[in-house]
């Protein structure tokens, strides 16, 4: 008994402790019996207009689950965001409910972000799924963040067979992010030399997609790209800090003008393009960039992207992701790389728990495996470790040049596999370090 305490309040604490040891056995069979029932083997075969048939994944109730489940922690969470779960379809739909028949034409609605540090804000998409009644898909999305980083696209997909077979497909975009930021070139860049840009973009395509297999798609294409470096908001610029290191595109003026020609190859068999269960990606890209105005451009651009995915669970609720890229720029003749179109690791798609683009260089790889489980109906916990560097060229990559983020992240689901994703990771230079992210990939 600790002094000063009376008998009576000890017998409180006590009989409370019992209790919480009493209940702590059904926890994890209350989450289970919670989890709605997925069909059975039978119903599979009988067909959709067949009598539903119930497999739960737990038979049964516990005793007391009602009260269980009332005292839940897990429970008063989904109190506290269930209106915000049945909000989000409403934001992301075409303007009808999900009773009606979706429209052909609309505008959609959602929030987004333009990275790690872009902040996030409001999206206004309008759309059509069948232009002139000729099949044509046309998108239109608009946003913009509270940090003022601004994203314009046109998106046109004309078809030329039946089932994707051959596509046209037409881009256009328009980017501004007001305050980038730039460490200097190079796997040991110090955090210390800090400063930053503003980027704006303006590009225009076309090209071909054809899908030569089920799985398989093949795409080429060309572009015009402008891109502009000029002062960023309210820091140190990057073009004052380095100005005597002759950095390839850190000039305030003129804009740096390109002609970009690509070809790609892609197999896709994910279940999902967004929270994926199962199956993988192989993705091989290489393009030629040439200069028009705005400095001496002119390179080969080479990237690989590898992507797997392994359910350990029959309802897929224990999932293992891998994740691998590598990227390459090499200069033709007495050319050089732009410093804005060199591959980077520090963000959230490519290594946490650092500052966004904190290492860059015309060479790049990451890796990561990351570990998902469903705890509740609507909730996924996880667990993730990336790693990755930078050089200037693939055969400078070494073992002991590797920079390591490793955290956890909270996935709250949504319908139609939307999910706020939050992360949270940390490394040798980021004790903490948080991330938001509304367009989920796993």
């Amino acid at each position: 008994m600790f002094k000063g305490e009376s008998s009576t309040f000890t017998r409180a604490r006590l009989a409370g402790l019992m209790l919480i040891v009493c209940l702590a056995p059904g926890y994890l069979h209350a989450q289970q019996a919670d989890i709605p029932p997925t069909l059975a083997e039978d119903q599979v075969k009988a067909g959709p207009d067949a009598a539903p048939v119930e497999q739960r994944i737990v038979n049964g109730r516990p005793s007391f689950y009602w009260l269980r489940q009332s005292i839940h922690p897990v429970s008063w969470f989904a109190g506290g965001v269930s209106p915000l779960l049945r909000r989000i379809p409403a934001i992301n739909s075409e303007g009808n409910h999900s009773d009606r028949p979706k429209a052909m034409s609309g505008i959609k609605f959602g929030v987004r972000g333009h990275g790690q540090g872009s902040g996030f804000g409001p999206e206004i998409k309008p759309f059509h799924t069948n232009l002139f009644n000729a099949g044509i898909k046309a998108e239109i999305p608009l946003s913009v963040t509270y940090k003022m980083y601004q994203l314009a696209q046109a998106n046109v997909d004309v078809p030329l067979a039946p089932a994707g077979k051959l596509d046209i497909e037409l881009t256009g975009r328009y980017a501004s992010r007001p305050s980038e930021n730039f460490f200097g070139l190079g796997n040991d860049s110090n955090v210390s030399n800090h400063a930053r840009y503003r980027g704006v973009l303006r590009e225009g395509g076309a090209g071909l997609s054809t899908r030569i297999a089920e799985a398989w798609t093949l795409r080429v294409g060309g572009s015009y790209r402008s891109v502009g470096i000029t002062q960023p908001r309210q820091f140190l610029s990057a073009s004052d800090a380095f100005h005597d290191e002759n950095i390839p595109g850190l000039t305030v003026e003129p804009a740096s003008a390109l002609f970009v020609t690509r070809a790609s190859v892609q197999r896709d068999t994910r279940d999902d393009p967004d929270l994926t269960a199962k199956g993988g990606l192989l993705r091989v890209e290489a393009s030629l960039n040439e200069g028009q105005t705005g400095g001496d451009f002119s390179y080969w651009q080479y990237r690989g992207e590898l992507r797997q995915y392994f359910s350990l669970s029959n309802d897929n609720r224990k999932v293992i992701g891998l994740r691998a890229t590598i990227e390459t720029n090499q200069a033709k003749g007495g050319s050089a790389v732009p410093f804005f179109d060199m591959p980077f690791i520090g963000s959230f798609s490519t290594l946490r728990g650092f500052d966004n683009r904190r290492f860059i260089d015309r060479s790049a790889i990451t890796a990561s495996v990351d570990y998902r489980y469903r705890i509740w109906r609507r909730f996924d916990w996880g667990l993730f470790m990336d790693t990755g560097q930078v050089a200037p060229e693939v055969r400078n990559f070494a073992w002991n040049r590797l920079h390591t983020g490793y955290g956890m992240r909270f996935v709250v689901r949504a319908r139609e596999n939307r999910a706020l994703i939050i992360d949270m990771a940390r490394s040798r230079e980021e004790p903490f370090k948080l991330y938001v992210d509304f367009s989920p990939l796993f």
